[in-house]
């Protein structure tokens, strides 16, 4: 039994505290409270959400985290693709309430805390695989571009917009005459902005200074009398607790939505965190950060909050201003807990097309299009991939895009094992090695005897097509064959199914007149084949040890 501290990573790093990371962690953690601001409040907006719970859910997962989290660098709160997940699925529900619609998104949240927990309690810190990076590609492109298609609307002052990709983009062009000159403007300007300040003063919070910027534009001007959308009030103080019902979303809806988020946020996460623990030589623990995901939506959630997820644009901002410990989000929630508490009249004046140009500026890194030309390079099957859950996206919407992604890989995975490849093998001359021939062509086929590899497991998937390509081939290129050695240094696993195809395979070569032999075969599936009638005909744990040795021992064999 685990002592309860081991679950507490804050108890060790805080007993190790070195007094030289104060001060970076303190001035990370101020910067990082600066950037974070701004950006959830423009990350709530993608759920149609008020800045508020962007705030009130950024406070919360920060102090829990700070608790629970194992990464150092890692910032929590919400996210642009997660918050286009739950806007995107609760806003197709037509629901006119808002208190209402909050609480859905509460429940949300704490549901897909609850998965998380459940997950860390049976340490299922593996199903971070669940989502290949090439779904995952495809569904960040389509995400962003989402996200663009509501926030270009918005940069032009045009209101209404509604539906998939195809149909925002369309109502934006027939409505482009509508455009607010002002708001453009002020939009556009913000993403220039953001694009000069971040290439030439990255570690500085420009973001809060483009925020603070505009505030005092439109104090100073009459810009909100010309059509400018504001943010407008946003309620000081802390956020009451709630119990949210969980009878208010269709339990079908319910289930997916949490679990694609709980997996999104979770992958997200866990391979930022991996990614920053590996430049700083540190190790982050699946299982911990599952118990770190769960605990902080399940908070969030019963504080007002919309799910939440590691952020990688705060991640790099925290780690890139010298933040040493946890201890910097601590403090980050502390900038935001006083912003909630003194200034959140600040934030009246803040124009919306601020907010779009943060987003669009923030998005634009999610569609990588470098990634994706790799992924064209190593793979036609898996760039198709990609595409299709990229195009799900803006078809279908978020939800679906990633589940159509997730099965279209699976399926892939699945093509792949149902039909391995049988490879011929050949000895290169003067050596006991073997090679495939094909790739090998100085490799040498041996006289009256068949060596054959199957790159994979053999499972029920694949059992019928592997035995007919062994079978197809001494019925007819390989006839003389009068020794086949199955080379088993590929095959990690064998089930039943496969088991049964090997019997089968052994009586229809025995009918042949070819003596079967087993060769690199490793513990595991010796133990296996020793619980089938093959164990004395085809494995032998003395001498049979290699392909060499199989040959050896059926020449001997021969001779006497």
């Amino acid at each position: 039994m685990k002592d309860f501290s081991s679950y507490l990573p804050i108890t060790k790093w805080a007993r190790s505290y070195n007094r030289d990371w104060l001060r970076p962690d303190i001035i990370a953690g101020i910067t990082l409270g600066a950037f974070t601001i701004p950006e959830v409040i423009a990350f709530v907006s993608l759920a149609n959400l008020p800045p508020e719970v962007g705030l009130y859910s950024a406070l919360i997962a920060l102090l829990v985290y700070v608790i629970f989290g194992s990464s150092r660098q890692l910032s929590v709160g919400p996210t642009s693709t997660i918050s286009i997940l739950v806007g995107s699925t609760l806003g197709s529900l037509l629901i006119v309430n808002a208190a209402q619609y909050l609480m859905m998104a509460s429940l949300i949240a704490v549901a897909a805390g609850i998965l998380a927990f459940i997950s860390w309690t049976f340490r299922l810190g593996f199903i971070v695989k669940f989502i290949s990076k090439t779904v995952l590609t495809g569904f960040l492109a389509g995400i962003a571009l989402f996200i663009a298609s509501g926030q270009l609307p918005k940069l032009f002052g045009i209101t209404g917009t509604t539906g998939n990709f195809f149909e925002r983009m369309y109502y934006l062009f027939m409505h482009i005459g509508q455009t607010n000159l002002y708001t453009l403007a002020i939009g556009v300007g913000g993403i220039i902005f953001l694009y000069v300040a971040t290439k030439r003063f990255p570690k500085l919070p420009n973001t809060l200074f483009l925020v603070l910027g505009s505030i005092l534009l439109i104090t100073l001007t009459n810009l909100a009398s010309l059509g400018v959308h504001l943010v407008g009030y946003i309620p000081p103080g802390l956020p009451g607790v709630i119990i949210p019902d969980p009878n208010l979303i269709d339990i079908n809806v319910l289930l997916t939505l949490a679990a694609t988020v709980f997996l999104v946020s979770y992958i997200e996460g866990y391979l930022f965190a991996e990614e920053y623990a590996a430049k700083h030589r540190y190790k982050v623990d699946g299982n911990q950060e599952l118990l770190a995901l769960g605990l902080s939506n399940i908070a969030v959630g019963l504080f007002q909050g919309l799910p939440i997820g590691g952020s990688l644009s705060r991640t790099a901002v925290n780690e890139e201003s010298g933040a040493k410990t946890q201890l910097a989000g601590g403090v980050s929630a502390l900038v935001i807990l006083l912003v909630l508490l003194l200034f959140t009249g600040l934030f009246y004046n803040l124009p919306e097309a601020i907010l779009a140009a943060i987003v669009l500026y923030v998005i634009k890194a999610l569609v990588d299009i470098p990634h994706l030309k790799t992924i064209y390079k190593f793979s036609k099957i898996e760039f198709t991939i990609a595409i299709a859950t990229l195009l799900s996206v803006l078809f279908l919407g978020a939800l679906q895009g990633i589940v159509i992604g997730v099965i279209l890989s699976i399926m892939g995975l699945l093509r792949n094992m149902y039909n391995p490849d049988v490879v011929i093998l050949g000895r290169i001359p003067g050596t006991d090695q073997f090679l495939d021939v094909k790739r090998h062509p100085e490799s040498e086929i041996i006289s009256h005897t068949l060596v054959v590899r199957v790159d994979g497991s053999q499972i029920f998937l694949n059992t019928d097509s592997v035995k007919n390509t062994i079978i197809d081939l001494v019925d007819n290129k390989f006839k003389d064959t009068k020794l086949f050695v199955l080379d088993f240094e590929a095959s990690a696993f064998i089930d039943y199914s496969g088991i049964q195809m090997l019997e089968e395979l052994n009586d229809e070569l025995k009918l042949r007149g070819i003596k079967i032999k087993a060769a690199n075969m490793h513990g595991h599936l010796r133990d296996s084949i020793r619980k089938s009638r093959l164990e004395q005909e085809i494995v032998d744990s003395t001498i049979c040890l290699s392909i060499e040795d199989c040959i050896e021992k059926w020449d001997t064999e021969n001779k006497k």
